[in-house]
């Protein structure tokens, strides 16, 4: 977050003079002088956001690494919503100058939050209030308005003013999630028990080899064996809250978990186990987002998983109005601002560096620090890594789930933020007796079937999916210190990783088009909500909130307590690794569907796992050791 002075006892005739206060990076990067189209009208009516600063970020952030160092004597020492707005909010005095300025710039506040001023007003008045003028830009699908320079406040708010948005096209996430075909148990499609089990004869060899069938998708009761869940003694999430954050909402939730759960032999939600806060009156459906039905396959994978691994959690999800930044950041708030979680999973993202660029370094400030309350409540917040391996343009040409704008390699955002726990994806095979076999890095290569059915093309495959991680532009925060591997002095990603493979997918239950029915799953998406239920289940072994989890992760590192995940694992044997995905007899051939697929594994785009810390898997992902950790402990370091 960016560090602004201390509000001074400047007069309020200081608002008229030219001492000025820029706020840095509040132009998009789209506004360029050759794609200016000319000024709004000044008359033109136009709404924004004005977000407030902590009234003490020095001090926020050295609160911070106290309560959630694990080695300081202050940990876990949390503060009630309450006492954070006491301690950080900004001050009566902050506000009451903030509405004499914006009175007399011809601003009208039309709504406040702790977060933010909704105001008001024409052109012409946000010129005079912030100094720079609005223009129109194109940018390849149109045009957007966007201030021809840096906006600026009085000198005398700088500590008050942390950023503004609506006056330039607003960021859109996308979810972190792909549906892959999956046939009903009885619909003659072939997959295995276990990796490895089914060989895929009577097909061409790839790399030399014959292939076998990819594993049958995996259930929750499988992902808690593999990773302790199930295994643990209490640690079931009793006494937890996990918040689940998407756009929209499905009417079918939670009916859908509670049939999902009996076909897959789990328990159904228990009364007012599962609450949830959506208000579809609200939402804002536009192109700039995926439609409703696309993020309720999202949301049933993230409740799905958060109740699989977590069975006797409570579930809150949250509906956004729209994927746009400022409903996603109401979504978070309602959950931050009255403590209703102890942990948030977020399988969405957006990227820093697009062309056009909407997230804005003043956006990314905004973000930080909603998510530093968090922390200094002692909430978790958990985003999915991504399924765009580095997300450079490279990744992004044949990359299923990627965003085509990106114009370099990049950790993926909220995702790469130094106060989120960034969940990494892998490819998790099981052994003949359901356990843990070994796992990869999550990245495939996919291939069809040409020359009549006689070769797989092209081998190796053309990328496809893969788990994100890499470098942000944050500074490296000092948890990471030591622990990473690399020259970097940035924030790396992801922290830690889970099965998330979009060629051996989570089995999740939907109703779709009127009708319920089973389909899998692959992407962070997955990882996320499983790595903030197994979090819940920790929480519930030690008695204690667990908060912030990066500090304590990193502390744990060389403690044996995840599983350090490779490119090529030795229990794998020979490489490269492949299946093959039977979409069922029901692939409609005559689209150039193809009912048999390819996947070489372990084959991420721009990153790689190796011994330790690494891109790809980050810390790796919990053994069974790692529950049990907390249960000895206590969730305290000796």
């Amino acid at each position: 977050m960016a560090c602004s002075a201390l509000l001074g006892a400047a007069p309020l005739a200081a608002h008229a003079t030219g001492d000025r206060h820029p706020l840095v990076g509040s132009r998009p990067t789209y506004a360029t002088k050759s794609a200016d189209a000319g000024p709004v009208p000044d008359d033109r009516h136009v709404s924004a956001r004005l977000y407030l600063n902590s009234r003490d970020p020095r001090g926020l952030t050295e609160l911070l690494r106290d309560i959630s160092d694990p080695r300081s004597p202050h940990y876990r020492h949390y503060l009630t919503p309450d006492a954070y707005q006491r301690g950080f909010g900004p001050t009566a005095g902050q506000l009451a100058d903030l509405n004499v300025w914006l009175d007399h710039s011809g601003l009208t506040v039309t709504g406040r939050t702790t977060h933010y001023v909704k105001i008001t007003g024409t052109a012409r008045a946000v010129q005079q209030a912030f100094g720079a003028r609005l223009h129109r830009y194109r940018t390849g699908h149109g045009t957007s308005d966007a201030p021809s320079g840096d906006l600026s406040v009085p000198a005398s708010l700088a500590a008050t003013v942390l950023g503004v948005s609506g006056l330039s096209a607003p960021g859109a996430a996308r979810p972190l999630s792909t549906p892959t075909r999956v046939p009903a148990p009885d619909g003659g499609a072939i997959c295995s028990g276990h990796f490895g089990q089914r060989r895929a004869t009577g097909f061409p060899m790839a790399y030399g080899k014959t292939s076998t069938y990819a594993p049958c998708p995996y259930t929750p009761t499988q992902l808690r064996h593999a990773y302790g869940a199930g295994t643990t003694p209490g640690s079931t999430g009793r006494g937890s809250t996990i918040a689940v954050v998407d756009a929209y909402g499905s009417p079918a939730m939670p009916a859908d978990a509670d049939r999902y759960t009996r076909i897959t032999g789990d328990h159904a939600f228990r009364p007012q186990q599962y609450r949830q806060h959506v208000t579809p009156a609200d939402w804002h459906v536009s192109d700039a987002c995926a439609p409703p039905g696309t993020w309720a396959g999202e949301q049933a994978l993230d409740v799905d998983l958060a109740h699989g691994l977590a069975p006797d959690a409570n579930i809150l999800y949250v509906g956004a109005d729209s994927c746009l930044d400022n409903d996603l950041m109401d979504a978070e708030s309602y959950v931050i601002d009255g403590r209703r979680a102890d942990g948030i999973s977020n399988s969405w993202a957006e990227i820093v560096h697009s062309d056009p660029g909407h997230l804005t370094p003043a956006l990314i400030d905004v973000w930080n620090l909603l998510f530093e309350q968090a922390a200094a409540e002692g909430i978790g917040v958990y985003f999915a890594a991504g399924d765009c391996g580095d997300s450079s343009p490279g990744a992004a040409r044949t990359g299923v789930n990627c965003d085509p704008k990106t114009t370099r390699a990049q950790a993926d955002f909220p995702s790469g933020s130094p106060w989120v726990t960034s969940v990494g994806g892998t490819t998790l095979a099981l052994d003949r007796h359901g356990d843990y076999a070994w796992e990869t890095s999550m990245g495939d290569e996919l291939s069809i079937l040409t020359d009549n059915g006689t070769v797989w093309g092209p081998v190796p495959g053309v990328f496809t999916f893969g788990g994100g991680g890499g470098v942000s532009d944050f500074p490296q925060p000092w948890y990471q210190r030591g622990r990473t591997s690399g020259e970097t002095r940035h924030r790396t990603t992801p922290d830690v990783a889970l099965e998330g493979d979009g060629a051996l997918p989570v089995l999740i239950g939907l109703t779709d088009s009127g009708a319920f029915h089973l389909t899998g799953f692959g992407g962070t998406s997955a990882a996320a909500p499983a790595f903030a239920a197994i979090q819940a289940d920790a929480q519930q072994a030690s008695g204690h909130r667990l908060g912030f989890a990066n500090p304590l992760l990193y502390a744990l590192a060389r403690a044996h307590l995840f599983h350090d995940i490779t490119d090529q694992p030795a229990e794998a044997g020979a490489q490269p690794l492949t299946v093959v995905r039977d979409e069922g007899p029901d692939t409609d051939t005559s689209t150039g569907e193809q009912r048999y697929l390819l996947y070489t594994l372990g084959r991420d785009f721009g990153l790689h796992a190796r011994p330790g810390y690494d891109d790809a898997t980050g810390l790796g992902s919990p053994t069974h050791d790692y529950l049990r950790w907390f249960q000895r402990t206590k969730g305290t370091l000796k």
